[in-house]
């Protein structure tokens, strides 16, 4: 469904282990907070509490919104982000809601992904 990039990308982030390939990156980050980076653009950090923000970094394309579904999926969210006439939009059960950048996703940190 989603790339393998993506998955792999995505299990490293949320494992909190280091990933370089292609366009994606996971780095620990200043206060052991954790970064997901696609083109050097940290489109998720995980704070050290575990709240995980998301964030397109302005750019809306279909790599950033295939990277950020793939997060919101493995993390068993229901939304997801679209994109409609060019502009993002959450969509959820409820319908389509507009999008802003630090969006804030909840996450159960001691979680390990195999």
């Amino acid at each position: 469904m989603y790339k393998k990039i993506s998955q792999d990308s995505i299990k490293a982030f949320l494992n909190k282990e280091r990933f370089s390939r292609e366009n994606m990156m996971v780095d620990r980050g200043p206060e052991s907070s954790w970064y997901l980076m696609l083109h050097g653009n940290a489109i998720a950090k995980m704070a050290s509490d575990g709240t995980i923000t998301i964030s397109t970094c302005g750019w809306h394309t279909r790599t950033t919104m295939e990277r950020l579904n793939c997060l919101l999926y493995t993390l068993g969210k229901k939304s997801r982000i679209r994109l409609r006439k060019f502009e993002p939009f959450l969509e959820t059960k409820h319908g389509l809601a507009p999008w802003f950048d630090g969006s804030i996703v909840k996450y159960k940190q001691d979680t390990t992904l195999i």
